[in-house]
């Protein structure tokens, strides 16, 4: 039984490309690549707690939630960087589950 990870990887492949074509010339026009690498790790963590505290769905909270935290640390993240980070996080758990063995999903 196998599974088609083509869209998988071509959704992988298209959010890659959008940070290296938008996300990355943006962020480095306006800090240090220190800073840089501190905001997506940030970023990235802060998403992933708004899907742990809040669970599926309710966006409009997470968002406020990822926005308000990174503001009390004194950062600012462009929406649509924070929806990269989602969006990452959307395809990485996906991937996950799709190749999770059969017997593991129960």
């Amino acid at each position: 039984n196998m599974i088609d990870l083509t869209p998988i990887l071509q959704g992988i492949a298209l959010l890659a490309s959008w940070i290296t074509l938008r996300l990355i010339p943006w962020l480095k026009s306006k800090t240090t690549r220190q800073q840089q690498e501190y905001l997506l790790a940030t970023t990235r963590v802060l998403v992933y707690a708004a899907e742990q505290l809040y669970g599926a769905g309710k966006g409009s909270v997470k968002l406020s939630y990822v926005e308000d935290e990174l503001e009390r640390r004194g950062l600012k993240a462009d929406v649509s960087a924070i929806e990269a980070a989602v969006r990452e996080m959307n395809l990485l758990q996906n991937w996950e589950l799709a190749l999770k063995p059969e017997d593991e999903e129960n």
